[in-house]
């Protein structure tokens, strides 16, 4: 989605600010926005705006309503466990290839993400702990240095956040903070450390389905 020098192009730059507004709830999934709407929001010519929306909608964040416009996708329940099911099969899936790859280097990197996410949260910041999840998930795909891999999850976090931002909208003040201070993170990073695979394998599959409860919680239908 960048050009040969690896800078974002303005058709990027507008893909990942729509999915910004969607996960701040500038975007709600029953509204519809146009192309000159967003012309005009971002101030530039209609075609990167017209590529960053082809783009979303290919990769199911919008849908094309003919003669109105776009519209957000709502994430359903049988999404959430769709997509939970390829990251089981993915993220420990690779398991094996981070055990065989990991340096001291990104074991020490590891447990640097997790003294962040012990740090106290404040003023009821669900989205500190939430994207401090997504950050160590990315980051054990970094190690596995497998490109594909890493995009599909990379997407499918994506759509996770967005129905986490859809949920959180409607849901404010019932919104739990986890306890992270007891979460998995630390083990499945000392199971890396200490080349314990079946481990490993079992506390990140239950980390992964842990999100997916959490979703599931927030009463995703």
């Amino acid at each position: 989605m960048t050009n040969n020098n690896n800078k974002p192009t303005l058709k990027d730059t507008v893909y990942r600010q729509i999915i910004e507004m969607i996960c701040n709830g500038q975007l709600q999934s029953n509204e519809i926005i146009t192309e000159k709407q967003l012309t005009s929001h971002f101030g530039i010519s209609k075609s990167p705006v017209r590529e960053a929306l082809i783009q979303l909608c290919h990769d199911h964040v919008l849908i094309s309503i003919p003669r109105c416009g776009y519209q957000v996708v709502q994430i359903n329940g049988k999404d959430v466990h769709d997509m939970t099911e390829i990251r089981l099969l993915l993220e420990v899936g690779s398991l094996p290839r981070i055990l065989e790859k990991a340096a001291p280097e990104h074991i020490e990197h590891l447990k640097e993400l997790n003294r962040e996410r012990e740090k106290p949260a404040r003023e009821k910041d669900v989205w500190s702990s939430w994207y401090r999840n997504i950050e160590f998930h990315t980051y054990l795909l970094e190690i596995a240095n497998n490109e594909y891999v890493l995009d599909t999850v990379r997407r499918i976090l994506s759509s996770c956040t967005r129905a986490y931002a859809q949920l959180y909208s409607l849901q404010r003040e019932t919104v739990v903070l986890p306890n992270d201070k007891t979460h998995a993170h630390p083990l499945i990073t000392k199971a890396i450390e200490d080349q314990d695979l079946e481990t490993a394998q079992s506390l990140l599959r239950a980390d992964i389905l842990r999100m997916e409860s959490q979703l599931m919680s927030m009463k995703l239908l």
